[in-house]
């Protein structure tokens, strides 16, 4: 699936990783990103990876640079889904940088994913100013949440939202009942992913890891279901002292029902011996704020971008979600990477809450804008509106941008509960 512009003289050439490279793979990681994976971790990752779907760089055929990438889907407002590529992996060592070679690798890779008919792709980002150049768009946030334990209360009691309770399982448990609630879960929310078994690692904690023996898992039961999990570790505040003071760190919480939504949070808040809760990547409109007696006690203490994505189709992933309010647009948009998206495109929305109607069309835009910034409006996450004030987005036509800002809405921000 290699594209032929990848070995002009102004790309260095890219191909895929071969089985005799996986080594260097993990070299090139470390290197990157300054830390090496653990053995459990490197283990698993050499299980399940698919060789073509790795695009090396080399010098001298040796792996400078990589980028990887595996399939999911991933959930749209209106509660659709697409194909998405998770892209991960994406590394170039020191002494190579400044050559070409990230861009190299995200002009194959994107091809590639277009040629296996996935329609977007989704990244984080270890720098904000990376991807921005090659089509992503911030498009889901998180934010972390501290509470002091030892105040900190609920409103209203447990019972008013739910008869069954929450247990204490043990990691192997857990492995089993996690990714079965999360598979009930992540169709439900605009920006969540289908996972594959390595990605609950963020939950589970790595095999053999140092930190297995601090982390607990629990999961919310009813009416013999299980309806929502979350995984915690029991932890010293900095700086550690012996017998000193602890915090309960949030890994992961999901949760099917507002009753097992509110009962693991109770759970947490009765963990023993600890001053403080610190709930991190959490969603930007995290609910329980509204129910503790003092809304002020849940603090942000950090708030940030997630997921970013790429729109690799960009008219069949706005046919496959559906709008606000019904409504007519015309987009014209521009994307210098991947040129067959560039153009102007009509959306025909007949009913709130429909599917749009995507062709397109010689009729004069309504708005331009170029395909990150309809990446970072895709999922509802952010405002055309804000995009607009800065220039983002450009109005062409009396209140269109306005009217898009309505049209592109979703009924909560789009959140990733995934790790990668």
């Amino acid at each position: 699936m290699a594209p032929d512009d990848v070995s002009r003289p102004s790309l260095p050439p890219v191909s895929p990783l071969r089985e005799g490279e996986i080594d260097a793979f993990f070299g090139i990681d470390a290197a990157a990103f300054g830390a090496r994976m653990s053995r459990g971790v490197e283990e698993l990752i050499r299980k399940v990876m698919t060789l073509d779907r790795v695009a090396a760089s080399r010098h001298d055929g040796v792996p400078v640079g990589t980028a990887a990438s595996e399939a999911s889907v991933m959930t749209v407002p209106g509660l659709g889904g697409v194909p998405t590529a998770v892209v991960v992996a994406v590394a170039v060592t020191p002494s190579h940088r400044r050559q070409g070679r990230l861009r190299a690798l995200m002009r194959y890779q994107l091809d590639d994913i277009r040629g296996r008919g996935e329609a977007a792709a989704v990244l984080t980002a270890s720098e904000g100013g990376i991807y921005g150049r090659f089509g992503y768009g911030q498009a889901t946030f998180g934010s972390t949440y501290t509470l002091d334990k030892r105040v900190a209360r609920l409103a209203r009691p447990v019972g008013d939202f739910a008869s069954g309770q929450v247990r204490l399982i043990l990691r192997d448990e857990a492995a089993e009942a996690f990714p079965a609630i999360y598979a009930a879960y992540w169709p439900t929310r605009a920006g969540e992913l289908a996972r594959a078994e390595i990605d609950y690692l963020g939950a589970l904690g790595e095999p053999g890891g140092e930190d297995l023996g601090r982390r607990f898992y629990a999961v919310f039961e009813e009416a013999g279901r299980l309806d929502g999990y979350v995984a915690y570790e029991v932890a010293p505040i900095e700086p550690p002292a012996h017998h000193g003071p602890r915090r309960v760190l949030v890994h992961e919480l999901c949760a099917l029902t507002p009753g097992s939504y509110v009962a693991l949070w109770d759970f947490l808040l009765g963990v023993d011996l600890t001053a403080e809760l610190v709930a991190r990547s959490r969603p930007v409109d995290e609910p329980i704020k509204w129910l503790l007696a003092e809304p002020r006690q849940l603090r942000c203490t950090f708030s940030g971008d997630h997921a970013w994505i790429r729109l690799v189709d960009a008219a069949r992933c706005l046919a496959a979600r559906r709008y606000a309010t019904a409504g007519d647009l015309v987009v014209d948009l521009d994307d210098h990477f991947c040129p067959w998206n560039s153009g102007r495109y009509r959306l025909v929305v007949a009913e709130d809450w429909g599917l749009a109607e995507v062709s397109s069309t010689p009729r004069p835009a309504d708005v331009e804008l170029d395909v990150s910034a309809l990446a970072s409006v895709y999922l509802g996450g952010v405002s055309p509106l804000a995009l607009a004030e800065v220039g983002r987005i450009r109005q062409l036509s009396e209140g269109s941008v306005a009217k898009m800002s309505r049209m592109f809405a979703n009924d909560r921000p789009p959140y990733c509960l995934t790790h990668f």
